[in-house]
């Protein structure tokens, strides 16, 4: 019974990944997905390391592609991640909300 839930479960997010790679192929979308996978890393480090990571390298990405999305400490315990959306306008993550705002 757990395998058939984990059989369907696994169908079900192959299918959402593939919608969201042929749907999501501008360059906001190539930046929102940039700042979800800074996220993950970032929480995955801060599990496993008890601390948030200072930059972006310490948790395997390289500063190649910081024009998609940015990742800064704001204190010891909160972070935020961002990208552009438009000359002024910012998409940005707080990690003490867990939520995104547009700012700008």
């Amino acid at each position: 019974r757990a395998y058939k839930k984990m059989k369907l479960l696994f169908q079900i997010l192959t299918i959402a990944l593939l919608f969201m790679t042929t749907s999501c192929c501008d360059i906001l979308c190539e930046r929102q997905e940039h700042a979800q996978l800074i996220i993950e890393k970032v929480e995955k480090f801060k599990q496993n390391k008890g601390r948030l990571p200072k930059n972006v390298t310490e948790i395997g990405l390289n500063d190649t592609q910081m024009h998609l999305s940015f990742y800064q400490l704001t204190s010891d315990t909160t972070y935020m991640v961002w990208y552009g959306l438009s000359l002024g306008e910012s998409k940005i993550y707080r990690s003490e909300t867990k939520k995104w705002t547009e700012e700008g």
